[in-house]
């Protein structure tokens, strides 16, 4: 594919790819990755995607693999923290294809820590782009959970109803534009958002570099807690002052948001608690971010705790425990068996199942069968659930609904503003329409703003009626009709009377000239 464009610098991957389709002027998504990958079957991936070897054959030969998903990916927020081995593997993956494999590596598909539904974007950021580029791209930074605001102009768009990043179109890669980034009010800068912001622009900066093990993690955290006094005699970690501080410094509705929240009187199991024990999966780059920033303050750097931790010393047979493919080993009898009680039924039940080689694994095996417990386990949180507050989700929800009909003024043209659309674009559904009783603010919101058909069609042939006038000075009725994307057997009562009223308007004003 020749004249393939050149990313620039924070570009995502998946930004450069949609610009070629333009540059080359392929409407069809098909026929782009045709010319891209040679396969009609990649998919459109904004954060982590596959098939890098191909677009490698395209770029100047100062470009490889490392420096493309480094530096226009984003991976880099994953890597520092999980197992080298598996950095590698996903690196690998990348360049070829993984059919979603990575996305469970990296712990992304199964995170409490949601990706932003849709792909956002800065006004003021792209304005400057079309300034200094004449062109609109896609930002990595602007991607990232937990990034609220641009941090150049304190201020991010949160929604963009063109462009979702799990649409039905999965094989289309859509580039920015002024059509799909209008002018829209932004909210205001958040501290934690800047808190968040200034250590994930060291980790996009991170250059590839071997990532700390599971053990110089759970020493490092060891270390911290005894640092900062919540250690009890030798070990015992007091992980409810933890949480006390972690409450003191990042608002609880916050927490809730991003899905961080803990029992603050469960000291059994939690995120936050296995964070300060043996480290056996991976946690988020936000999850070490809310933890660091509460004990080292304002200060610290991401970067300088990634390159203690480094540091340590490995635990190399434990960090082969906690990363191996127990498929790949030869078991005993014994843990076979026990593996197929696993597929059946929770660790629990099956020690009650079978309590004799429940002992005899514990006493001949005893890691390895700590260690796939751990893997089957459910969730083994105690204590009641946090009740839902609803009062604040309504709030939430009505923030976010205003925010999207800020949108929809600036831009006219868009789908039908329907209850659905709306609510389909807030995410759960279901949910949000069993408890509307519960959220008064949003049933408002939804009663005034929610569009009807009729409205809807009347929208359109407005719209038409405005675009054929710099064409004619009186606009025909099936001109209208046809620019609308209407027949007269969809018209309602309602948006037939509307067209009559624009018609016999140019009539009368053409018979008063006469």
């Amino acid at each position: 594919m020749l004249n393939f464009p050149i990313p620039y610098n924070e570009e995502l991957l998946y930004s450069t790819i949609a610009r070629a389709g333009i540059r080359h002027g392929l409407t069809s998504p098909k026929q782009l990755l045709d010319e891209v990958f040679n396969s009609r079957t990649v998919i459109a991936t904004l954060d982590l995607p596959n098939h890098i070897s191909f677009i490698l054959q395209w770029l100047p030969s100062e470009f490889n693999a490392k420096k493309l998903i480094y530096n226009h990916t984003l991976f880099p927020i994953y890597a520092p923290f999980i197992p080298e081995e598996r950095r590698q593997k996903c690196m690998e993956w990348m360049l070829k294809k993984s059919q979603g494999a990575i996305h469970v590596a990296l712990g992304v598909a199964a995170s409490r820590i949601k990706t932003p539904r849709f792909i956002r974007y800065c006004p003021k950021c792209v304005t400057q782009q079309k300034l200094n580029y004449g062109e609109y791209f896609w930002c990595r930074e602007w991607q990232i959970a937990g990034i609220e605001t641009c941090s150049i102009h304190k201020t991010l768009a949160l929604i963009n109803t063109k462009i979702s990043r799990t649409g039905v179109e999965r094989h289309r890669f859509i580039a920015a534009s002024p059509e799909s980034c209008p002018v829209i009010v932004q909210s205001q800068e958040e501290i934690m958002s800047r808190w968040i912001g200034h250590q994930v622009q060291q980790l996009l900066m991170t250059p590839a570099e071997q990532s700390a093990s599971f053990s110089q993690w759970t020493k490092y955290y060891q270390e911290l807690a005894r640092q900062f006094g919540f250690v009890r005699g030798n070990a015992q970690i007091e992980h409810q002052k933890i949480k006390e501080k972690i409450l003191q410094v990042w608002p609880k509705n916050w927490l809730i948001k991003y899905g961080l929240t803990f029992n603050a009187h469960d000291n059994q199991s939690d995120w936050l608690c296995n964070l300060f024990r043996k480290h056996r999966k991976t946690f988020s780059y936000l999850e070490h971010i809310v933890v660091n920033q509460t004990l080292l303050g304002e200060d610290w750097k991401i970067s300088d705790v990634i390159a203690a931790v480094r540091k340590y010393p490995e635990d190399r047979k434990s960090d082969q425990i906690n990363v191996r493919n127990l498929t790949s080993l030869a078991l005993s009898d014994d843990q076979h068996s026990w593996i197929n009680l696993l597929r059946l039924h929770t660790p629990q039940k099956s020690r009650k199942i079978s309590p004799a080689l429940y002992a005899r694994l514990y006493r001949n095996y005893r890691e390895w069968l700590l260690d796939i417990n751990f893997q089957h386990a459910e969730d083994r949180s105690i204590g009641h659930k946090l009740k839902v507050d609803w009062e604040y989700r309504d709030r939430e929800y009505l923030q976010a609904l205003k925010e999207l009909d800020s949108f929809f003024k600036a831009n006219n043209k868009c789908v039908r503003r329907s209850r659905a659309m709306y609510l389909k674009t807030l995410g759960n559904v279901s949910t949000i329409e069993k408890n509307m009783d519960k959220m008064p603010l949003t049933c408002q919101f939804l009663s005034e703003k929610a569009e009807t058909i009729s409205q809807y069609q009347a929208r359109r042939l407005k719209n038409a009626y405005e675009e054929l006038r710099d064409l004619f000075e009186f606009p025909p009725r099936w001109r209208l009709l046809r620019n609308s994307g209407l027949s007269e057997e969809r018209l309602t009562e309602y948006s037939r009377s509307y067209l009559e009223d624009l018609v016999s308007h140019e009539h009368e004003v053409q018979r008063r000239r006469k």
